[in-house]
């Protein structure tokens, strides 16, 4: 019974090195990790973010229930953001489900959709509808390559890409432009 129990032992100790060196040879990925496990990052809630420029002025501010900053890319993810642009001649106001600082800290990314108002006396008010807008911190400026609706009091105008200068508050429409004016 020794001798059998010895060879039911062996028998199986022969198939484990059979399969493990099929599977090593057949089946194990040539690629590196398939995912990559979360790394390294930090989150805050509640939060109000107050960015300066140079000369330390207070030039926008970010109010978010929550940030998430990943450390192996950089990239800050923002869940939904308030984003006010401190502007001389009126604050313009960013709305979106979410929004992604890059790893320069230059850009915000808004993947969704995106309102964006300039907050004046009413006549003198804008509203921008669009989605995927990048806003470059530094040049005050906006990108899309999306549909763009454009309200002011008595005139509506849509397209589709736009560049949009939020100091001098110009926005160049790309193509595909529709303009409608109220009496």
């Amino acid at each position: 019974m020794d001798r059998s129990r010895l060879t039911q032992l062996l028998v199986f100790a022969l198939l484990a090195l059979v399969s493990y060196v099929i599977y090593e040879k057949y089946y194990v990925a040539d690629s590196t990790v398939m995912y990559e496990p979360f790394t390294k990052g930090y989150s805050l809630e509640g939060v109000e973010l107050k960015i300066s420029n140079e000369a330390g002025e207070i030039s926008s501010t970010i109010v978010a229930p929550s940030i998430i900053h990943y450390a192996d890319s950089e990239v800050t993810v923002i869940n939904e953001p308030v984003y006010t642009m401190h502007e001389d001649n009126g604050d313009w106001i960013f709305y979106s489900k979410s929004g992604e600082i890059n790893a320069d800290q230059t850009s915000l990314f808004f993947p969704g959709d995106v309102n964006l108002y300039l907050d004046k006396e009413e006549k003198e008010k804008i509203a921008i509808n669009t989605s995927e807008l990048t806003v470059n911190f530094t040049q005050k400026t906006g990108a899309t390559n999306q549909n763009m609706a454009l309200e002011k009091l008595g005139f509506l105008l849509t397209g589709v890409g736009a560049v949009i200068n939020f100091t001098d508050q110009e926005v160049e429409m790309k193509k595909e432009i529709y303009a409608e004016f109220e009496n």
